[in-house]
């Protein structure tokens, strides 16, 4: 379907004193959730229809906030058609302006960060850029407390801060909703902004890399969390197209998933960083998987042939005092979830690089698995690696 705007403020007083995630008391949506309803918002007007109140509890059903940080990943578990496609710091570097305006262009609205005011120091905020006019952009703010979605709001007057348009942007989150048919209804018509953008099939493509032994997994998302998602795993030295417009950009990128499609037509998302550049004319030999490799995503009473190359490094930490506790959310005044022995070994259930700052640091909060499986947040001063 074409995207259709939908306004949301955060100031509305239907949500505003609600908590954000599992954030302190005065972590309300009102005063901390542009981001919370700028994916509201974005994903609304894909068809999917969330207020930030329901958005926000559905969040934190899936463990998709960091106190009153929200994980961009997890929309994913709840809606599998939306996939994180990009998540771009550019606070020390100018923004993507190209990659901004492809999504755009593709009918895929785009959520960017910028600094509210212009006093010293970075206020953050989180916006919704719609469309591209001349050397600026339309967007959704859910700062304001306004619901005619007929009139335009621009970008730079509000939150450039006499930078430049590319420096004014400081954070890029793009999500690609499938299903979205491309093009953007304007305010006030029915008219969209563009029409779709064709999808090349053959003008780039990738290499799995040789080290990827038991092959690499396509998945219908980017939730490694199951394997249920897996639609088919390549083998090493498999040639794979892709099929977004800036694919190759991504090849070799940590934490970055890629679009593609094998020889045989299966499509998903595959983990750029187990792919090397290579061009389609002249392929590497296939190597055909062996019969103890996982091949097709298993139905849920089927278990894997093996378990496949993980696309996340893992990492575990060890409890350094006896009583160390798990609670449910990071935060002391929480459910407490276990109590764990000296030495017991944990697994992080968060990126490594952001966690491995935390380890040993007290105050901090790691997200967890504890012992008796459950996921919560533990003090990082209370763990060591």
């Amino acid at each position: 379907m074409t995207f259709q705007l939908v306004y949301y403020s955060q100031q509305d007083p239907k949500w505003k004193q609600e908590i954000l995630g599992f954030g302190d008391p005065g972590d309300t949506i009102g005063y901390v959730g542009c981001a919370l309803t700028s994916t509201a918002m974005l994903i609304s007007g894909h068809g999917l229809i969330e207020t930030p109140k329901s958005l926000n509890e559905k969040m934190k059903n899936v463990n998709g906030f960091a106190s009153a940080g929200i994980r961009w990943g997890a929309v994913s578990q709840i809606y599998p058609q939306v996939n994180i496609k990009s998540n771009i710091s550019c606070q020390n570097t100018d923004a993507p302006l190209g990659i901004i305006d492809a999504s755009i262009a593709a009918g895929q609205p785009v959520i960017v960060m910028v600094d509210s005011t212009p006093a010293a120091g970075l206020s953050t905020h989180w916006v919704v850029l719609y469309a591209k006019e001349g050397n600026d952009y339309l967007m959704l703010d859910p700062w304001p407390y306004q619901t005619d979605i007929a009139k335009k709001t621009y970008l730079m007057p509000r939150y450039s801060q006499g930078n430049t348009l590319k420096r004014s942007i400081m954070h890029v989150i793009i999500y690609e909703c499938f299903g979205a048919s491309g093009g953007i209804v304007q305010p006030g018509s029915s008219t969209t902004t563009t029409a779709p953008i064709t999808q090349s099939t053959s003008s780039s493509s990738a290499r799995v890399k040789a080290e990827v032994a038991a092959g690499l997994n396509i998945r219908s998302s980017v939730d490694t969390s199951s394997m249920s998602n897996i639609v088919v795993t390549a083998p090493a030295g498999s040639i794979l197209t892709l099929v977004e417009v800036d694919g190759a950009s991504k090849i070799g990128a940590v934490n970055q998933w890629v679009r593609v499609r094998d020889d045989k037509g299966h499509e998903g998302f595959a983990a750029a960083w187990y792919l090397e550049q290579a061009q389609a004319s002249a392929p590497a030999p296939v190597t055909a998987p062996t019969p103890s490799q996982v091949t097709e995503a298993p139905s849920p009473s089927t278990p894997a042939a093996s378990t496949p190359v993980p696309e996340t490094p893992k990492l575990t930490v060890t409890v350094k005092t006896a009583g160390a506790k798990i609670y449910k959310t990071a935060s002391t005044a929480s459910v407490v979830l276990s109590t764990e022995k000296r030495g017991a070994r944990l697994s992080v259930t968060e990126k490594a690089d952001t966690a491995a700052a935390k380890i040993g640091k007290a105050g901090t909060w790691l997200n967890v698995k504890s012992t008796n499986g459950k996921r919560g947040f533990v003090d990082g001063g209370s763990v060591k690696s």
